[in-house]
This record gives structure tokens, C-alpha cells and sequence, in this order.
């Protein structure tokens, strides 16, 4: 009886570190700094949160990235990006976001991102907090404030959506006749963008 207390003892002292590990693995990946364009690096990341990469080289020495470090990386098939300056819904206010890492979901002319928070819950309705996303679009080659797209299908956001892409699709009459008809809106949003970006026909 003994001996089954003390290995129940020992395997407790250890799942919290398995499940721990769990998610929080290192998964191969390749960085560039934007600094140095040219190189891309390959490693072990880990995403810590929207500030912070961790990577890890092949003998094992781990470094900490922030947005200001990084152009681009990729962990697994995932890509990501950087952004700043946008405005985000944080509770009853707004909140203009800092340098941050995002998801690159299409690229090529337009960079197509997303953009994963979490808002918490007002003191009267206990505490918490709910995830939220918004995409971004902007121009593969401008530096400008990406345009925010919050999925509420509003007029205000289709126009937004129309002035952003306007310039974009001058050399395709079948994808400017989306736009200008009102007929691209954040639920085909992706769609439309990534035929733009590779020259194929809107599905």
C-alpha cells in the first residue's frame, strides 16, 4: 500500500509539468528580423503572446523577440506579421493597439491579418473575459495604419472595405465589379483577397 501512495505521490508531482508542457511546446519555425531581411533564421518558437517570441536555436540557447525585433516568422505553417496603430473594442471604450504580432492569413499585394484579444468583462458582470478577433488589411508595401475589420457588416466597415482594395484591383474588371457592387464584406473577405493576390478567379 505503501509503495502505491508513493508513486500516486510521484506522478502528482509530475502532471502539472506534463500538462504544463503540453502547451507550452517549442514547434519548429523560421524568423526574420527586420533588421537583416535578407536571413532568415531558422529555430524552435514558441509564441509566448502578442509581444513575445521565444526561440530557440540548435544548441539550445533560447532568445527573446519582441514585434520591434521581428519582420516576419513562421511557426509550423502558420505566418505572422507585425501591426500597429489600429483600434480595437476594449469594453466600453476604445484602445489603439501597440507594435503586435499577428496571424498573416493571405499576402501578396494586400496583406490580409488577424488580430486575437481578449476583453474583460465589466466589474457589474462579474470577473472574466471573452476572446475577440478582428482582421486587417493593408498594402504589402505601406507602412500605414492597417484598416480594422470587425466582422458587424456595417455600411461604415463595406465602405472602408471598398476604399482599401479600390487601388488594388484596377487590372481585374471581374474583382473590381465585386467591390464596387457592394458584394465583398468581411465574410468573403479572405476569399477575395487571395484572389487577388494569386491572379485566380473569385470562389
Amino acid at each position: 500500500m505503501m509503495r502505491i501512495i508513493l508513486f500516486l505521490a510521484f506522478i502528482g508531482l509530475f502532471i502539472p509539468q506534463l500538462l504544463f508542457a503540453q502547451f507550452n511546446n517549442f514547434k519548429p519555425g523560421a524568423y526574420i528580423l527586420d533588421k537583416s531581411r535578407q536571413v532568415q533564421h531558422t529555430a524552435q518558437l514558441k509564441l509566448k503572446n502578442d509581444k513575445l517570441l521565444i526561440a530557440k536555436d540548435k544548441d539550445g540557447k533560447t532568445s527573446k523577440l519582441t514585434p520591434k525585433d521581428i519582420y516576419s516568422f513562421k511557426i509550423e505553417q502558420q505566418r505572422y506579421r507585425t501591426a500597429s496603430g489600429f483600434e480595437i473594442n476594449s469594453g466600453f471604450s476604445g484602445e489603439i493597439v501597440d507594435e503586435v504580432f499577428v496571424a498573416l492569413l493571405d499576402s501578396g499585394q494586400v496583406l490580409l491579418m488577424r488580430y486575437e484579444y481578449t476583453v474583460k468583462s465589466p466589474t457589474s458582470m462579474g470577473a472574466g473575459s471573452f476572446p475577440q478577433a478582428v482582421q486587417l488589411l493593408r498594402g504589402a508595401k505601406s507602412y500605414s495604419t492597417p484598416t480594422v475589420i470587425r466582422g458587424n457588416n456595417s455600411a461604415k466597415e463595406n465602405a472602408a472595405i471598398k476604399s482599401m482594395l479600390g487601388a488594388y484591383v484596377t487590372a481585374r474588371p471581374d474583382l473590381t465589379k465585386l467591390l464596387t457592387e457592394g458584394k465583398i464584406w468581411h465574410g468573403n473577405l479572405q476569399a477575395f483577397v487571395h484572389a487577388l493576390n494569386t491572379g485566380q478567379p473569385f470562389k
